[in-house]
C-alpha cells in the first residue's frame, strides 16, 4: 500500500512529501501526516479509507510496570485522537484488542465509541469456535476421536450467551498432528499472571489452590479496568485475567461472577507459573513426587519428598503441620484437571488432610494424611505414619470416593520422611 501510495501519479506530490518526509513526529507533525495519509488513500481509491487498529493494547501490556510506561501512553492518546477524532477523511474505524482499558484516557475525546466485550452477545460466536465446529474440525482432519482431548484441552470459555473454544490454540493442536500443548500461552508474555502470584496473601493463596483444584472462586469482575490499578489491587488483576482468557468468567449478578480455570491447557500454564521460581532439580523432584504416588511407590516417594524438603527454597514456609500440608498441596496443582485437590476437606468422620478425587477412572484417589515428628528417632516416624494410615481408615475419610484408592501416611520430620500405603477398591 505504501508503495502504491509513493509511486502513483494519481497521488498529489505535496501530500506525497508532508507524509513521506514525516520521521519523527511532534504532535502537529503527526496530525497532518495521519491526515495526509487517509487524505491520499480516498483520493487515490475515490471513497474514504477504514481505519482497522489491530490489538491495540499490546503496548500498553508491554510499558506495564516499566520506566517508559508514561510516554508509551502519551503517544497512544495523541495517535488515536489524531487520527479518530475530528479527521475528516475516514468512514469509520475498527479497534480490536484483549482488554478495554480504562482510566488511561488513550482514547480522550472521542465521540460514538461502541464496544463489544466478552460479556456481549453481538459477536460471542465469533471469537472462536463452538463445539460442533471443533467436532467437524476434528473429523475434517482424519481424527474425530480426537474431540475429546481437544475439549480437555481448549474447551472452556464464555463469551456472550456461547461456549467457545480457543481458536489460536486449536489450530495449531491439528496442525502439528492432534499434539496437545500450550499454544496460545506461548505466544504471548504471562506478566499479569506473575503480578497476582507475586502479589499473594492468605486470601490469594486460597483463591490459587481453589482455582488449582478445579474449583470457582466468586469475584467482582469490570469489564474495563486500568493497567494502573494492577499493582495495589488483586481484584483488578482477577478482572484482567478473565478478560485476557486466563480465566473463564460466567455472570452471577450484581457484577459478580464465578471464575475458574478453563481448561487443561490454562491449568499447566498456572503450575508453571507457580513454580517458575524453582531450581530445575525441585521441579524435577514434585514431579517425581507426584509420578511416584500415583504409581504407589514408596521408596520413589520417600526419596522426592527428602529431595525437595532439603532444598532451601521452602525452609521460611515450614514452620508446622499445616505448613508442610500447603506446600503437598500447591504440588498437586502440577495434576490440575486430572484431581480435584481439597485441603483439610470434610470426610467421612472428619477432616482429611489432603484427597485427591480422580476426574477419570484411568487415575487412583488418593488420600494422605500428615504427620510431624520432633523426635530424632526414626521408629518414631514409622509409628506417626501408621497413626495416620490408621486415621485414614478409622475415620473413613474415603467414604464418598469410588474405584481404585491409595491411602497414604506420611510422617515428616525436618528433610526426612517415611511413607506407608495401602490399597482400597471401593
Amino acid at each position: 500500500g505504501f508503495k502504491y501510495l509513493r509511486d502513483s501519479d494519481l497521488v498529489d506530490e505535496d501530500l506525497r512529501r508532508e507524509y513521506f518526509s514525516a520521521g519523527d513526529l511532534s504532535d502537529m507533525q503527526m496530525e497532518r501526516s495521519v491526515i495526509s495519509l487517509c487524505q491520499m488513500l480516498e483520493q487515490y481509491h475515490g471513497v474514504k479509507p477504514i481505519v482497522l487498529i489491530d490489538e491495540y493494547d499490546n503496548p500498553v501490556n508491554n510499558a506495564f510496570n516499566r520506566d517508559f510506561y508514561a510516554g508509551v501512553m502519551g503517544s497512544l492518546r495523541r495517535f488515536y485522537s489524531l487520527t479518530l477524532k475530528g479527521n475528516p477523511y475516514i468512514s469509520f474505524a475498527v479497534v480490536t484488542g484483549v482488554m478495554q482499558i480504562a482510566k488511561e484516557s488513550i482514547f480522550s475525546g472521542l465521540n460514538n465509541l461502541a464496544v463489544d466485550n466478552i460479556f456481549s452477545n453481538n459477536f460471542d460466536e465469533r471469537y472462536g469456535f463452538t463445539e460442533p465446529e471443533v467436532k467437524d474440525l476434528c473429523a475434517y482432519y482424519g481424527h474425530p476421536e480426537k474431540f475429546e482431548e481437544a475439549k480437555e484441552w481448549y474447551d472452556g470459555y464464555r463469551f456472550g450467551d456461547a461456549d467457545i473454544y480457543n481458536p489460536w490454540s486449536l489450530l495449531m493442536y491439528i496442525r502439528n498432528k492432534f499434539k496437545p500443548g500450550t499454544y496460545w500461552a506461548d505466544t504471548s508474555g504471562n506478566d499479569i499472571l506473575e503480578t497476582f502470584l507475586d502479589g499473594l496473601d492468605d486470601r490469594t493463596y486460597g483463591d490459587l489452590v481453589a482455582l488449582g483444584n478445579g474449583k470457582t472462586v466468586f469475584k467482582q469482575i469490570y469489564p474495563s479496568v486500568s493497567m494502573r490499578d494492577v499493582g495495589g489491587d488483586l481484584d483488578a488483576v482477577y478482572s484482567i485475567m478473565a478478560v485476557a482468557g486466563y480465566l473463564n468468567a460466567v455472570p452471577e449478578g450484581d457484577d459478580i461472577y464465578s471464575l475458574s480455570i478453563p481448561n487443561r491447557e490454562m491449568y499447566k500454564v498456572f503450575y508453571e507459573n507457580v513454580t517458575r521460581p524453582l531450581k530445575m532439580d525441585v521441579r524435577i523432584a514434585m514431579r517425581r513426587f507426584l509420578d511416584s504416588m500415583e504409581r504407589k511407590d514408596v521408596p520413589k516417594m520417600e526419596e522426592s519428598l527428602f529431595m525437595l524438603f532439603s532444598k532451601n527454597f521452602f525452609d521460611i514456609l515450614l514452620r508446622d503441620e499445616a505448613d508442610y500440608r500447603l506446600v503437598l498441596a500447591t504440588i498437586a496443582l502440577g495434576r490440575g484437571g486430572r484431581y480435584d485437590v481439597g485441603i483439610e476437606r470434610e470426610a467421612g468422620n472428619g477432616r482429611a488432610d489432603i484427597i485427591m478425587r480422580c476426574n477419570s477412572p484411568a487415575y487412583p484417589n488418593i488420600v494422605v494424611e500428615l504427620k510431624k515428628s520432633r523426635s530424632d528417632d526414626p521408629e518414631d516416624l514409622e509409628k506417626m505414619a501408621e497413626e495416620g494410615l490408621r486415621q485414614i481408615r478409622t475415620r473413613e475419610y474415603y467414604r464418598s470416593l469410588k474405584g481404585k484408592t491409595y491411602l497414604y501416611g506420611v510422617c515428616l520430620q525436618n528433610k526426612r520422611a517415611k511413607v506407608l500405603f495401602e490399597e482400597l477398591d471401593l
